[in-house]
């Protein structure tokens, strides 16, 4: 996995030094690539002129007749085999389509389906095409293909874990006493991140007296939380502005640090540990929908963690995965790595015993 690790910046000379050290600037020229783009063409040409229900249009009601033609003409396998190269040309990392919009589909129309409104053609050749000769295009179509709108839950999600966070600081009376460190693990985008400084700001900690960690192993999602960067959803940047303004006016971006780890990997003797751990919408669901599986996570987490600090979760994400681990199941594998668990308004709030 490629390490990385971004102090948040909103600066746009930061942002675009940053952003290449992902992302691959300018024309992309590969003949390999020329040729599987030409032999798509091909395809592409035969299936519009052939197909009996007339091309993929915004708002279409896919059919599993429609299904099975395109996927006649229009083999998924190949297009997927076309985007894992365009992947490897176009990003400094080794990228997986696990999770996206193009591997989860069932035929070429569902991608477009997914990937409306930021592609709006439906021939690959000629998306693929453009994504090589457009850097711009190109940049916000990989952020909207590895960051889509279910992508981060948006700010104060969890409404019920601050709250509880906020008495528990006054509790605690952390004034005066050493730093206080947490960590976001599985931060997505960022939101609960940001949230959790913006509350120990209102509770009168100087930035000088926390530091606050965001991590997850999706290297885009990372560039997104620390400089703010949302190139294929402008709304959601403006409203993330707004909502981070505070942080980065008041110099408490300093106090932050965002960076790729897998949360399964226990701390090593020499790191840090937390006082708080906050891990939302990934316990449970497909990452970790399993007993062993969450207790791998809860054991490298349990690592993380001072005697007293708290771990909490929440997911209003996966619904259905709950079935398959509910909070009954959580509440068990936590007890089992030696945490005193209780419910709250949201999710679960786990202590490591001292």
């Amino acid at each position: 996995m490629m390490k990385l690790h971004f102090t948040p910046n909103i600066a746009p000379g930061k942002i675009r030094e940053n952003l290449f050290r992902l992302i691959i600037p300018g024309k992309i020229c590969d003949g390999d690539m020329q040729s599987r783009i030409k032999r798509l063409g091909s395809r592409f040409g035969v299936y519009a002129s052939t197909c009996p229900f007339g091309l993929w249009a915004p708002g279409l009601a896919i059919t599993g007749e429609m299904r099975a033609v395109t996927e006649c003409y229009l083999p998924l396998a190949e297009i997927n085999s076309a985007w894992n190269r365009f992947l490897s040309l176009s990003l400094r990392y080794a990228a997986t389509m696990t999770g996206t919009a193009i591997r989860t589909a069932d035929c070429w129309l569902d991608v477009l389906q997914r990937l409306h409104p930021y592609v709006f053609r439906s021939d690959p050749a000629e998306l693929l095409r453009r994504l090589l000769e457009d850097e711009d295009f190109r940049i916000g179509f990989l952020f909207a293909l590895f960051l889509p709108g279910r992508h981060g839950g948006g700010f104060r999600r969890y409404p019920g874990q601050i709250e509880f966070l906020r008495r528990w600081l006054e509790k605690e009376n952390y004034h005066g006493k050493r730093v206080l460190r947490c960590l976001d693990a599985a931060c997505a985008t960022g939101e609960s991140t940001y949230d959790l400084v913006l509350l120990l700001l209102e509770n009168g900690l100087s930035s000088e007296s926390f530091l606050v960690h965001g991590s997850t192993i999706e290297p885009l999602e990372l560039f997104s939380a620390a400089h703010v960067f949302f190139p294929h959803a402008s709304d959601r940047q403006q409203t993330f502005l707004c909502r981070t303004a505070p942080v980065f006016a008041g110099g408490a971006c300093e106090s932050m640090a965002f960076f790729t780890e897998d949360i399964r990997l226990p701390c090593t003797q020499n790191s840090d540990r937390y006082d708080i751990i906050l891990c939302n919408g990934l316990l449970g669901g497909p990452q970790f929908p399993s007993a062993d599986r969450i207790t791998t996570a809860v054991s490298a987490l349990r690592t993380r963690l001072h005697d007293g600090g708290i771990i909490l979760c929440a997911d209003h994400f996966h619904g259905g995965w709950k079935k398959l681990a509910p909070p009954s199941l959580l509440t068990e594998v936590f007890t089992q790595c030696g945490f005193s668990v209780r419910e709250i308004a949201d999710g679960l709030v786990a202590e490591k015993h001292q």
